[in-house]
């Protein structure tokens, strides 16, 4: 079964646990993965953020030849054993069980090993823009892969918005590291503001595709934390780009972007 089919029935109902068949395995995903290990039995958990659906997933899995003492746990307890399909088997009367962001939150992901990246490296060393890079064009694949197989009426206008949004952010940021030593703080800063507008836009933009039910929660989490990193690493460029205010201290919430106080105000206060 396909992820994204097994994402949507996991999306259709929260008391019950959903096992889908992988071969000669059967797993459990996500809310499906913490009730059967609560209720039934605590198999070894993985996660990983799948590229294709653009969201981390976890689940687990047991051997074929186990189904038959699962289902007999199952309806020990007074719970309903239905084959759908022969790759799908609903888990149904399953009492409401609290706790399923703290086990989330404490899968412990294995990292894998570094691969190379996919995009043009900047090799000297004073370039401190490559970060912010990085940051962005991951974040631009995301948002395409996450768009590409929304229904046309939202794939077409707000879909399409946020690609462009994404792709002008990167674009900028590909030419600033590129001629980084010949773009002084005049064009620079401009550049990295003209980038802080277009993040704060995606995120109204990312918002709006969530609470119209064309991403997940957990979908836009991700995009949220990697657009926060982006600002994050604009705001350092921002102030490397203009030594008047490179030691001063900033502590903003927003994620906006600010020229700073000139220093005769500073020691008015």
């Amino acid at each position: 079964m396909k992820t994204e089919n097994i994402l949507a029935i996991e999306e259709s109902g929260e008391n019950r646990i959903n096992l889908v068949r992988d071969r000669l395995f059967w797993q459990a995903w996500n809310r499906s993965a913490f009730l059967f290990a609560t209720h039934i039995k605590n198999y070894q958990v993985h996660k990983r953020f799948v590229q294709k659906v653009s969201q981390e997933v976890a689940w687990l899995g047991f051997p074929k030849n186990a189904l038959a003492e699962i289902e007999k746990i199952a309806k020990s307890k007074g719970w309903a054993f239905e084959q759908k399909s022969i790759d799908h088997i609903i888990i149904s009367s399953v009492p409401q069980t609290t706790g399923y962001e703290e086990w989330w939150a404490g899968i412990v992901k294995k990292k894998p090993p570094p691969a190379e990246p996919d995009f043009p490296l900047i090799k000297n060393a004073k370039d401190s823009i490559l970060p912010a890079y990085k940051v962005a064009y991951d974040l631009c694949l995301h948002i395409h892969r996450a768009t590409v197989k929304m229904p046309r009426e939202f794939r077409y206008e707000l879909g399409a918005r946020v690609r462009d949004c994404t792709t002008d952010i990167v674009e900028n940021l590909h030419l600033m590291a590129n001629n980084v030593g010949q773009v002084g703080a005049l064009h620079a800063t401009p550049l990295l503001a003209d980038c802080a507008a277009k993040v704060h836009k995606l995120r109204i933009d990312i918002r709006l595709l969530k609470d119209l039910h064309q991403i997940g929660i957990k979908q836009w989490g991700f995009l949220n934390n990697q657009i926060e990193t982006l600002l994050n690493l604009l705001r350092a460029e921002f102030c490397n780009a203009n030594p008047r205010i490179a030691g001063a201290t900033q502590k903003q919430s927003s994620g906006t972007l600010t020229t700073g106080q000139p220093a005769s105000n500073r020691n008015s206060q």
